[in-house]
């Protein structure tokens, strides 16, 4: 499995890019078993790696490249 790259923004600024190597929970789609990530465990990861955010408006994008 690949990681998800997050990418953090405040307003139109790129803060950071983050990888999340975490599982998600498996879930029937189409026929096919997909893992689906919730958004409240993205935004703690956010947080724990990056505790200097905490109480900001973050705005959390997936991302398909490397920066």
């Amino acid at each position: 499995m690949n990681p998800i790259l997050i990418d953090v923004m405040i307003g139109n600024r790129f803060v950071c890019q983050l990888k999340y190597d975490k599982r998600g929970w498996p879930q029937m789609v189409d026929g096919k078993i997909v893992e689906t990530h919730r958004a409240e465990d993205i935004e703690a990861f956010v947080y724990q790696q990056r505790p200097s955010l905490k109480g900001k408006d973050i705005t959390i994008k997936f991302s398909e490249q490397r920066v």
